[in-house]
């Protein structure tokens, strides 16, 4: 597992005052369920990729504004042990009842990291460093497979996009097969929206360490956790955070 970070300074001189460069990382996600009849269904690999670019603060070489663009993969496994009702659209009410449902999302965001990052000077061959800050981030894709007792897909569909209107035919409604007046969320016993919220914002901890190769290039190595705060889900009777941990290894130069 391994990611590679080109930098390149703007001045000459080693007490350089921006660097930019590329970012990749592979990731472990889960998602931690804060209310609802859903829960956490296994870790997923996801994977990041970018620019980053970092910005001494007041001339100390301990002090840096870190900015990021990243293009973020976060797989996202939950599933329920309730009876999910799909609508039946020959009837006004009831539906057809699923068991054993399990969720398999695959979403991509656009985040922008802004951390602080503090490095210390050189301690033996090394320099250690965290960071800690904000990332918003703007849903780009998403794709999910639903699987239970029984399919609920036809004509050989695998997956769908669950924020297409034209696929709410792959929610569930619950037992009474109504959507509520606001259009929000469904009425009844076993029901859930499959729609992911368009908007995340998480905090960013991270920490490792560099150590000189040769002149200014630099072996870096490091963890960062990336905690949601927002809820991922359109449903209002469930609450959960797509959550990672990213691991890379980067050369600065």
């Amino acid at each position: 597992i391994c990611g590679i970070t080109f930098m390149h300074t703007v001045n000459a001189q080693d007490n350089r005052k921006v660097a930019i460069g590329f970012k990749v990382s592979p990731n472990f996600a889960w998602t931690r369920m804060m209310e609802g009849p859903m829960e956490n269904n296994g870790l997923g690999l996801g994977f990041s990729y970018g620019l980053m670019g970092d910005i001494n603060i007041a001339n100390n070489p301990n002090y840096w504004l870190s900015t990021e663009l990243l293009i973020t993969s976060m797989p996202s496994k939950i599933s329920t042990n309730q009876t999910l009702w799909s609508k039946d659209s020959s009837s006004s009410k009831g539906g057809i009842p699923y068991n054993n449902a399990s969720f398999n999302y695959n979403l991509q965001y656009l985040q922008i990291p802004i951390t602080l990052k503090l490095k210390t000077n050189e301690i033996g061959n090394f320099k250690y460093w965290g960071q800690l800050g904000l990332s918003p981030a703007f849903l780009m894709q998403q794709k999910l497979k639903t699987v239970a007792d029984k399919s609920i897909y036809g004509n050989g569909v695998q997956s769908h996009n669950p924020n297409l209107d034209g696929n709410n035919k792959y929610d569930f409604y619950g037992d009474e097969g109504t959507q509520g007046a606001d259009g929000g969320g469904f009425k009844g016993n076993g029901a859930f929206q499959d729609d992911i919220r368009k908007a995340r914002i998480s905090l960013i901890i991270g920490a490792g360490i560099e150590t000189k190769i040769s002149g200014k290039t630099m072996l870096t190595a490091g963890l960062r956790f990336d905690n949601a705060f927002s809820d991922a889900f359109v449903d209002d009777a469930v609450d959960g955070r797509n959550n990672f941990l990213g691991i890379h290894v980067g050369v600065l130069f």
